[in-house]
């Protein structure tokens, strides 16, 4: 386990009696992008993981995740089995965060 992982309930789920965790080095992917990265280490307090952007090298943006499915789904174009989350992306200072969902590849799968 790495050291900068968060220990939360909201970040696991018990699927066909094996444990899966959010955490740095997760595949995850909003439902409205094309395509899934790996999250990262975050340094800032309001936010547990960094999600750099799919499509522009560079960028990255403060979220945290919470596992909100049960069961693992296939999905089309994918060999890897997902689940279910919630994603909030965190703003700074008056803005609002916004809260997307999407899905998450748990290294493993089953």
């Amino acid at each position: 386990m790495n050291d900068t992982t968060i220990q939360k309930k909201s970040h696991e789920v018990t699927i066909y009696g094996k444990l899966h965790r959010v955490e740095v080095g997760t595949l995850i992917q909003p439902d409205e992008w094309f395509g899934s990265t790996r999250l990262e280490s975050s340094d800032w307090d309001k936010a547990e993981f960094y999600l750099p952007s799919y499509q522009y090298e560079g960028v990255v943006t403060a979220v945290n995740i919470v596992v909100t499915g049960r069961t693992f789904q296939r999905r089309p174009f994918s060999d890897r089995l997902w689940v279910r989350v919630k994603i909030e992306f965190v703003r700074d200072g008056d803005e609002p965060s916004e809260f997307v969902s999407g899905w998450m590849a748990p290294e493993g799968g089953w």
